[in-house]
Formats: structure tokens, C-alpha cells, sequence
């Protein structure tokens, strides 16, 4: 993995070196190599889950475990920092620290909520070939505004592990620009010490709306690199993946399933501005031209890539991948070997030079290169050996008798989804086919022969998928130009019938699956006064019970008893709680009760019980409480013992206001504890049953304190 990081770095930089020759380099470069020089893995590794304090000895009179000490609160979270412009990365200790909190964006020392604060915390470059900085990420996160690099920030945003970073709804923007500064993307990280560590790092632009593109390159430099991959965007503006308009490089990664109603369904690259293709893949992409690249720059290309299986997104599948528009050319900057690219040119004609050796390159045959080009615009042309388009008809010494007239026959029209007709046609002549719709009875389209065809043989069937059709009836028209007269041409209409369409399915129910840490404790908001013979109703909502109109593989948790110790042998179902004796305190004091949820699956007909249950622990406090004090605020009443079935414990009044002693503290959860160990209750439970009244009620003795 060293060396193939190091041949990737030498080879990045005789990149830079070879495009600076030619007057068209980024003004700085950044380190090629998709590799962090630490382990992501272990900066970002956390473990979030608090292991429950063990049951103190005995203490039978307290309503939970009456620790030495009132339980610590929770450390709090640091503020949110930004890291000073100018100051120089944290060490990689604090940066483990960092991660130990279960951050998913870390720069340096510090953890960020956002790519766009932990971006504007990265430390300015005076020299933009100093040290890349790094941002580190793993799991899903959102973004719902643009991420810029300014010219004095040079960042390399990597997975430490497994990452997506999605576009947030209703963000139509783009995702990224780069405005003079460097940005590369990497999903695969190294650690020197321990050996590679491999990881993916997913920006999907999937949206409605969306006008933007997932990375924009107003000035600077911008690199794709190994384990990356930019995906989803379907956009009305140019450039789907990357709208380029300095320096874009494509070391390795993905760009796929992209779209777009203008240029360029992976890159648009504008005039002047270079894309610089050393490994990678583009595939699966589409555009009104350049499914894959639509450049008026520079394409240069090294190494091993591919470029296939893009196509025109007007309608029906044809292929179209790298699109050469005005003085856009392939210049090849080095070796290229085992590739695939598939390119056009738009007006195209003799002479017209494709691809070219760069003037620094003197160890390339431009036949080998050529071999692995294929051309794909009009079939009476084809790229020569020196990179020029030629004729592919020869010359003829006597004059060629006139051609037949171009006649197209159609064959077949059926309905093959709901908004995709096939249609199966021939032409009598050689030549390249159009297709497009109108609305039923409107007047025949006119054909964009600037557009990139598809080649048809004479008398031969050719099958091809109109998509994306309306709800209303349409005229489909194919249109045939032949490559020897393009004054001979012809057309057949096909008109697929609406009563053969099929229905458009119903989309399927995605399961509703809470947390069983969403549910939700009423009735300890407040600390509670424990007098003698005082019970206080209690509530627990079960997370996913309030969904009144669930579907199948929906789930529920049903609290089904409580505890104060997290594996007792039996659970109480009486959600009331009490002190027969009283609690006498000084001070507040807080204690921890366990409340067992079971989960529960929607059918599809009835909620069906399953094997699997949860516990967490809740906080109340006990208000204090002097010896002085005899009248109690309230009494509780009996209860049945049972809780209600649709998965709450609403079995009395949840106004626990008798003498409350005024406190904000919400009785939440923490993390939850499986079940299944059935040791013993505490001691402080095994004077429930003496204590249980009529109605079921859990009474809990305290000793009276030494006065």
C-alpha cells in the first residue's frame, strides 16, 4: 500500500509539472494520494454506551440504590470551537480524544455539526503546497447549504470510516465550490503504522429541484480520489457531478448515476479550464450532451480509466459519453493503458483534431492511445492516426450513382412500463436515427442534427426504450439522415395506445422502526416529597405506540413493568410509586429507576409480540423532606395492578403536585441495557410485597435517619 501510495503522489505531481509546462496548471496542488496519514479508524472509534452503576448494598427503605454520593451529572459537551485561521493543527492525541465523543466531523483537536464549520475552522495556508489539512468523517450527514474552499484553505476531506454525505431537503443548490483554494475527496485512509484501513466516502446530491452541482470549481483545484464517490445528482444546470471552470482531476473513484437537462451529466468543463483524468471510472451518467464529459476546454488524460456507459437523456438510450464542443481536445499527458473512452464531436468535420500528444511527452505512441478511443459521433467520419477526423468513405474514381430514397418502416410499439414505450424500427439506408416526442396531434418536431445521433445499418431492426413519457398521449417520431446525403432522410411516427398502459405501481410501505431510547417518562419532571403513605402515579409512553395508523414491519415498544434494579427476577406493573415510611433528606437527591420495554411488530393485521426487549434507566429526585413534617401533600389511590394495552401506563393521574418541590429535571433516558440476567432485586424491593396496598401499589422503606 506504501508504494502504490508513493507512485500515486510521483505520478500527481509530474501531472501538476506537465500542465504547468503548458501554461494551464492549478496555481498550487495538493497530495494526490487518497491515503490519511493516520488511521481513521481509530481517531474516530467511539463507544457510546454508559455501563450501569452496580446496586449498593443494602438499603431496603430508598426507592433505588442509595449511592454514597448523589450521582455525578453527565460531563458536559464542550462548546462548539473554531479553530483560529492561523493556528496550526492539534495534536494527534486530542484528535483520538475528539473522537472518543462520538464525533462524525473532526479537524484536527476539535469536532464539528457541520462540514461547513469544521471547513471555515481549517487552519490558512500561506502556500497552498504546504501540508494538506484534514477533515475526517464517518457516518450520514446532511448538508443544507453550499460548502465553500476559499483561495487560503487547502483540505482534503476523507472517510475515516464508511461516510454519505447527502444533500439536505429542499437544498437545490450546489454542495461544494471551490473558490481558489484545494479540495480533494478520499475514501480510502492509511495508516502508516498499522497498514491501510479501507473505507468509502458517498456524496450523493439526490433532491428535488436541484439546480446545482455537487462540486463546483469557480477557481482552484479540485481532485476525486480512491474510494470516493459522487452519485444522485439530477440537476437542470450544467455539470451534474462537477461544473468546472479551472482545474478538476479524477485520480480514482466513481462518478455515476448523475443527470442533467444541460451539458455534461458527470463534468462540464468550460473553455480554458482543464479536466485531468489519471484513474477512475465515469459511467451510468446522462445529459442533453456529454453524458459522461461535455468540455470546450483541455481533457487530459494518463493512466487507467474508464468512460463508457453514458448516455442522452432526451428520451432514449443513446450513447454518449466524452462530447468535444468548439476548441475542446484530448490531450494526452502520459501513458494510457488498459482504458475505454468513448467520444464525440459536436460540428464535426475532416481535419479536426481530436486528440494530440502534449509537446512534454516523448516516451507515447499516439497510435496506442488511439486504440483504446472509440469514436462515436457521425459514422461517415472517424479519428485518423494523427488524431484528426477522417473520411470513411474513399474517394471514388467515377462518379456514385444517386442514392435510393431514405424510407424508415416501423415495426413495433408497446407499452413496457408505465411511462416507457419500446419501439422497434429500419431504414433502408445506412445512416444515423433521431428520436423525440410531441403531444398527440401537435406538429412534427424538428430534429437537432447537432445532437449526437445513434448509428443505424441499412435493413436492419433497431429496438430502442423511449423514457420518462407523460401522463397525456404523444406522437414518438424517428428520424433516419443517411451518412452519404444528408439531404436524404425520413421519418415514421409511432403512437403507443394509452389503454395498453400499464398502471403506475403503488409504492411500497416503508417500515416505521423508533428507537426504543425515543420513548418518553411523565411524572418525575419535578423532584418528588416523599411523605409516609404518599404514591405518585407515574406515566410511561412507549416509543412507536402512539402510531395510530401503522403499517406492516412497523414496530412499538410497550413499557411492561419497572424495577429499581436492571435485572430483577420480576418487574412491577403498578406504575405507582411511594415511600411507606417517607424519605427524610437534607437535600435533594437522586435516584435511578429501570423500566423494561418489550418490542412489538405490526402484521399487517394485529401487533405481534417478539422475542426481543429493552431496559433503560430513568432519573426522579426526592425533594427534601424534615421529621418535623407530618402532613402529607397527597395520598395515591389503589390501583388494579395492570397498565393499559396500547403500550402506556396511564393507570391514574400523572399530577404528582402534592408540596412538589419546584425543579426542571426531565426524567430521561440514557442508554438502553438488554435484559435476561434474573439475579435478586435489591433489598430495597424486597419489602414491596409487605408494602402493597389494595390496588398493587410498590411501597419502599426507608429507615428513619439518627435524629
Amino acid at each position: 500500500m506504501g508504494g502504490h501510495t508513493m507512485r500515486k503522489k510521483q505520478l500527481f505531481a509530474l501531472l501538476m509539472a506537465g500542465a504547468l509546462s503548458v501554461g494551464m496548471a492549478p496555481t498550487a496542488t495538493f497530495a494526490a494520494d487518497t491515503a490519511a496519514e493516520t488511521s481513521a479508524e481509530g481517531e474516530l472509534d467511539s463507544s457510546d454506551a454508559e455501563e450501569p452503576s452496580e446496586n449498593p448494598a443494602e438499603t431496603p427503605e430508598e426507592p433505588a440504590e442509595d449511592p454514597a454520593e448523589t450521582p455525578e451529572d453527565p460531563a458536559e459537551t464542550p462548546a462548539e470551537t473554531t479553530a483560529d485561521p492561523t493556528e496550526a493543527p492539534a495534536a494527534e492525541e486530542t484528535d483520538e480524544q475528539a473522537a472518543e465523543a462520538g464525533s462524525t466531523i473532526v479537524v484536527g483537536g476539535n469536532s464539528y455539526s457541520t462540514l461547513a464549520e469544521a471547513f471555515e475552522a481549517v487552519p490558512e495556508s500561506a502556500d497552498m503546497t504546504d501540508e494538506t489539512k484534514y477533515v475526517k468523517v464517518k457516518g450520514d450527514i446532511e448538508i443544507s447549504a453550499t460548502v465553500d474552499v476559499p483561495s487560503n484553505k487547502n483540505i482534503m476531506l476523507v472517510a475515516a470510516e464508511d461516510a454519505t454525505i447527502k444533500r439536505a431537503a429542499g437544498f437545490i443548490g450546489s454542495m461544494f465550490t471551490v473558490n481558489g483554494g484545494n479540495l480533494q475527496m478520499a475514501g480510502s485512509a492509511e495508516d502508516a503504522a498499522t497498514g491501510a484501513v479501507d473505507s468509502t466516502l458517498i456524496v450523493d446530491g439526490t433532491g428535488e429541484g436541484v439546480t446545482g452541482s455537487i462540486v463546483e470549481v469557480i477557481s482552484g483545484n479540485y481532485a476525486l480520489s480512491d474510494g470516493a464517490t459522487l452519485t444522485g445528482n439530477t440537476t437542470t444546470g450544467d455539470g451534474s457531478a462537477i461544473n468546472n471552470s479551472a482545474n478538476a482531476y479524477l485520480l480514482g473513484g466513481t462518478i455515476t448515476a448523475n443527470s442533467t437537462a444541460g451539458n455534461g451529466g458527470a463534468i462540464n468543463n468550460a473553455a480554458g479550464a482543464n479536466v485531468y483524468l489519471q484513474n477512475g471510472t465515469i459511467t451510468a451518467n446522462s445529459a442533453a450532451a456529454g453524458g459522461a464529459i461535455y468540455s470546450e476546454g483541455t481533457v487530459n488524460i494518463q493512466g487507467t480509466l474508464s468512460v463508457t456507459g453514458n448516455t442522452v437523456t432526451n428520451s432514449f438510450e443513446a450513447t454518449s459519453n466524452l462530447v468535444l464542443a468548439k476548441d475542446g481536445v484530448i490531450n494526452v499527458s502520459g501513458a494510457v493503458t488498459g482504458s475505454a473512452i468513448g467520444v464525440a464531436v459536436q460540428e464535426a468535420s475532416a481535419g479536426r483534431t481530436v486528440v494530440k500528444l502534449d509537446d512534454a511527452v516523448t516516451d507515447v505512441k499516439l497510435t496506442d492511445v488511439l486504440s483504446q478511443i472509440t469514436y462515436e459521433g457521425d459514422s461517415s467520419l472517424k479519428i485518423g492516426e494523427d488524431g484528426t477526423l477522417v473520411s470513411t468513405t474513399e474517394p471514388s474514381p467515377t462518379p456514385t450513382p444517386a442514392e435510393e430514397k431514405l424510407k424508415v418502416t416501423g415495426k413495433e410499439c408497446k407499452w413496457s412500463g408505465s411511462g416507457t414505450v419500446k419501439i422497434k424500427f429500419q431504414s433502408n439506408v445506412k445512416g444515423t436515427y433521431y428520436i423525440d416526442w410531441v403531444k398527440r396531434g401537435e406538429k412534427a418536431p424538428t430534429i437537432d442534427t447537432s445532437r449526437v445521433g445513434a448509428p443505424i445499418e441499412a435493413d436492419t431492426n433497431v429496438t430502442a426504450k423511449v423514457t420518462d413519457l407523460p401522463d397525456y398521449d404523444v406522437d414518438i417520431y424517428v428520424c433516419v439522415i443517411s451518412d452519404k446525403d444528408k439531404s436524404n432522410y425520413g421519418s415514421v411516427m409511432f403512437q403507443p395506445d394509452s389503454k395498453e398502459r400499464p398502471v403506475t405501481p403503488t409504492p411500497s410501505h416503508t417500515p416505521v422502526v423508533p428507537d426504543v431510547k425515543e420513548s418518553v417518562v411523565q411524572g418525575f419532571e419535578k423532584a418528588l416529597v416523599f411523605y409516609p403513605n404518599t404514591f405518585y402515579d407515574f406515566k410511561v409512553i412507549g416509543a412507536g405506540t402512539q402510531n395510530n395508523n401503522p403499517g406492516e414491519g412497523d414496530v412499538r415498544w410497550v413499557p411492561v413493568g419497572w424495577s429499581m434494579s436492571s435485572n430483577p427476577s420480576t418487574w412491577n406493573t403498578s406504575w405507582k410509586i411511594g415511600a411507606k415510611s417517607g424519605i427524610y433528606t437534607d437535600a435533594e437527591k437522586a435516584y435511578t429507576i429501570y423500566i423494561k420495554y418489550a418490542k412489538q411488530v405490526y402484521s399487517g393485521n394485529d401487533w405481534q409480540e417478539t422475542d426481543a426487549s429493552e431496559v433503560l434507566p430513568y432519573q426522579f429526585k426526592a425533594a427534601p423532606l424534615t421529621q418535623a413534617t407530618t402532613t402529607p401533600g397527597a395520598n395515591g389511590t389503589n390501583g388494579d395492578g395492570t397498565g393499559s394495552g396500547d403500550g402506556t401506563t396511564d393507570g391514574g393521574t400523572t399530577d404528582v403536585t402534592p408540596t412538589t418541590y419546584a425543579d426542571g429535571t426531565n426524567g430521561t433516558a440514557k442508554s438502553a441495557v438488554s435484559t435476561g440476567d434474573e439475579s435478586p432485586i435489591g433489598t430495597m424491593l424486597a419489602l414491596a410485597a409487605a408494602s402493597v396496598l389494595a390496588g398493587g401499589y410498590v411501597l419502599i422503606r426507608r429507615r428513619k435517619k439518627e435524629m
